[in-house]
């Protein structure tokens, strides 16, 4: 995936009230994720940056 643009900036926000209390915005789309659900991401996302050759 590759996503391009000036104004292009991610938000985490937190809601403690609802059942999925973690809030990524990414590019307009709204993700609400468990606090596991939300680990398990970044887990998922670090690991690809660490195993993926850039391209040169």
């Amino acid at each position: 995936m590759k996503l391009r643009g000036r104004d292009i900036r991610p938000q985490v926000l937190t809601d403690p009230h609802a059942t999925r209390p973690v809030l990524i915005r990414l590019c307009g789309l709204w993700l609400a994720l468990t606090p596991g659900e939300a680990r398990t991401l970044a887990d998922e996302l670090h690991d690809a940056a660490e195993t993926t050759e850039v391209p040169r």
